[in-house]
């Protein structure tokens, strides 16, 4: 179409004239025809080059049991699967050993080292065959390399938290993780919820900071430190605490200490709705998973605020996050206005755990920031 449009214009602007119908219809077919051999010459170039060993997508294999070998197997004999598996990651077989072809190149946890080494573009995880530790390793290296396609072999619990693609005919049952990012669109209708609804909520916040000054002295917001998208720290303000049993403090314990927060919300370090607010305190490495966390601005509630109180499950932000659409927001963001609105008695600033073993402010964020008091 954009070849016809060209054309007609051309002829429009050095003739001065108009083409005729069939110019543009014999112009339109040939277009349409060079695009279809086009293609299939590239297509047939590929196949022809793929079974000679050329332009092959370089994996990895991760984990070395009865698994693993099957897949190398049938790598090694299939030539239309286009791959080349350069090398396996086992925590226990020696290296310079031999899955069938397929060298052993060192532990799962030299996984993001051997990528350098071997410029692979593809990991293969058998996940029964290596240990937690490193799965969670191999699951931060997935994340931050985004240009890295991880696929998995297929166990239960694969199933039942991740999307199930058709990978490639004569392989086992793959499991192909996606990473984790929003879609352009999402992200514009994302960012316009937070700028709409946050500009909304700027009066009840004004609102807020004055009834904490008129009714006790001090502060009015305090700084906490949070991880940002990308790992970015950013300041997050709250409402500061008064005295014990005051107005302020009630405030401050509840979903209404967040609103100071809005103009961290408005600039784009923040988001109204996003996974749990991560403490800048604690090293990221510490904890792998946390940094699948930080693929979106972290929110004033989400999933882990759900019910009104915070969820302990990391599965909620995960899952909010690799199932993201607007929709999911405006229910989240609706339920938790709804909770601020209607809330008709004072919220404690301190909620108790019925084990007895932690203290969790009912906010949420705190519970978030802040490690549980020890009894």
């Amino acid at each position: 179409l954009i070849w016809v449009l060209l054309t007609y214009l051309t002829v429009h602007f050095v003739t001065d004239g108009t083409p005729e119908r069939r110019t543009i219809v014999y112009l339109w077919g040939s277009a349409v025809t060079a695009f279809t051999v086009g293609y299939a010459l590239r297509a047939m170039a590929l196949v022809w080059f793929q079974r000679r060993g050329m332009l092959r997508e370089r994996l990895l294999i991760v984990g070395g049991d009865e698994q693993a070998l099957m897949v190398a197997n049938q790598i090694a004999h299939d030539h239309r699967l286009a791959l080349e598996a350069v090398g396996v990651l086992d925590e226990f077989a020696p290296r310079s050993s031999l899955l069938g072809n397929v060298p052993v190149l060192g532990d799962p946890l030299e996984l993001d080292a051997i990528i350098e080494r071997t410029r692979a573009t593809a990991v293969i995880v058998v996940a029964n065959a290596i240990s937690w530790e490193a799965n969670e390793y191999v699951m931060q290296v997935a994340a931050d390399r985004r240009e890295l396609r991880v696929f998995m072999v297929a166990g239960v619990s694969d199933l039942l938290s991740s999307e199930v693609l058709a990978a490639r005919d004569g392989l086992p049952p793959l499991v192909r993780l996606r990473p984790a990012q929003l879609k352009r669109s999402d992200a514009i209708v994302k960012r316009a919820i937070d700028v709409s609804v946050g500009v909304a909520l700027l009066p009840l916040m004004v609102a807020v900071l004055a009834i904490a000054r008129l009714t006790s002295r001090g502060s009015l917001t305090r700084k906490r430190q949070v991880l940002g998208r990308g790992g970015n720290v950013v300041s997050m303000r709250l409402l500061a605490y008064g005295p014990p049993g005051s107005l302020r403090s009630r405030l401050a314990g509840g979903r209404a200490g967040k609103l100071p927060a809005l103009p961290a919300v408005l600039l784009g370090r923040l988001s109204l709705v996003g996974p749990r607010p991560l403490p800048a305190t604690v090293p990221i490495e510490a904890v792998p998973w946390r940094r699948r966390l930080l693929l979106m601005a972290p929110g004033l509630t989400g999933p882990w605020d759900r019910d009104g109180s915070p969820s302990d499950s990391l599965l909620d932000d995960l899952t909010y996050i690799r199932t993201y659409t607007p929709w999911s927001d405006i229910r989240l963001l609706v339920a938790s206005l709804g909770r601020l609105m209607t809330r008709q008695r004072a919220v404690p600033a301190v909620r108790e755990v019925t084990n007895g073993a932690s203290a969790l402010h009912p906010n949420g964020i705190d519970a978030a920031l802040e490690p549980p008091t020890s009894r």
